[in-house]
């Protein structure tokens, strides 16, 4: 099997661990995304439902996986978003399947409550400089370490590599081409901070409003280690193929299994709740709520928010996470014409 392909089935592996546990990363009362008795997941009927739903999640898992074994590797695009579409599609339909169902025949009802902070405005989560700053600080240096030895780079360099660890992309000593990685190092942490600032001011003072600002925060390190790496590599720096992956890989879960026993901890409370009535969530999954004017709403299951699709604001947002998100991109693709 083609290192190339491997690859691609650890990745999707990944994801599908990710999926099994998934339901598990909610708040007590909520069970896929339906409001329940706090004790109905430990249930037999609550286990019953979980079990069902993970052997569907894993049969969707070995069908993508059948795919991506087939399919050609002459178009890598096809052969890397086909079979990672089918496997998040299916299980997000068998995730809606079992909302259905525990709505249904296990929800309850709550009498809807409206809280709000006495504090104005409201308090915004604090940013620890402590925290962002040195990404940037280390990416600075980079660039300074780059241009102090601009004559000890080769006039021809590897820019991309495959799976098997070789150069299949090269490039000139040109200046963009050069600085492209600590540039897109840059842009990437910038896009992070500014979800991170969003969601502190945009969203209610949750306890998923503080994991997901310190989430990514800390997502900032092996971001930059990741850049910082590929900016070095044409001095002659030898990694192995497969240690960028194992990092990125090693903190996510990490970060994971910190944000679930933060969200999932009794002792702590949302000072300002979301509004709890299963209607706001079609298909469990996606938040309609016109009568609230927060436009980032935490996620009733998993980590991070979505948004208030009542609320035509979220459309100028969502346009400008999408132009922010893609201007590291564009970055990578003018450097790649040089």
């Amino acid at each position: 099997m083609k290192a190339e392909v491997v690859t691609l089935v650890l990745h999707l592996m990944f994801v599908a661990v990710i999926f099994q546990f998934t339901p598990l990363i909610t708040r007590r009362g909520i069970f896929f995304s339906a409001t329940v008795d706090p004790d109905f997941p430990r249930s037999a009927d609550g286990r019953r439902v979980l079990r069902s739903y993970r052997w569907q999640a894993a049969l969707w898992a070995v069908l993508a996986i059948g795919v991506q074994l087939v399919l050609p590797p002459r178009h890598p695009l096809t052969a890397m978003l086909l079979p990672m579409l089918l496997m998040i599609i299916g299980s997000a339909f068998s995730y809606w399947l079992k909302f259905r169902e525990v709505h249904t025949h296990y929800g309850q009802r709550r009498p809807e409550i409206r809280q709000a902070e006495l504090s104005v405005p409201p308090a915004g989560e604090r940013f620890n400089a402590w925290l962002w700053v040195p990404p940037f600080a280390a990416l600075a240096l980079t660039a300074a370490y780059l241009q102090l030895h601009w004559s000890q780079l080769p006039e021809r360099f590897p820019v991309h590599w495959g799976a098997d660890g070789q150069p299949n992309r090269w490039s000139s000593r040109e200046p963009l081409t050069v600085f492209a990685p600590v540039l897109i190092g840059a842009a990437m942490n910038l896009f992070m901070l500014g979800l991170a600032w969003l969601f502190s001011q945009l969203s209610r003072n949750t306890i998923m409003r503080r994991v997901t600002v310190r989430l990514l925060e800390v997502l900032l390190y092996p971001l930059t280690l990741t850049f910082i790496i590929v900016a070095l590599l044409p001095f002659g720096l030898v990694v192995p193929v497969w240690l960028i992956p194992a990092i990125m890989l090693t903190c996510v879960a990490g970060l994971i299994f910190w944000s679930y026993r933060q969200i999932v901890a009794p002792a702590l409370a949302d000072a300002v709740p979301d509004p709890q009535s299963d209607s706001y969530w079609k298909a469990g999954m996606f938040y309609y709520n016109p009568n609230d004017p927060a436009i980032f709403v935490a996620k009733r299951v998993g980590i991070g928010y979505t948004v208030n699709f009542a609320n035509k604001m979220c459309w100028l947002v969502l346009a400008g996470i999408l132009l922010l998100g893609l201007l590291p991109a564009a970055l990578g693709i003018l450097a790649g014409r040089k």
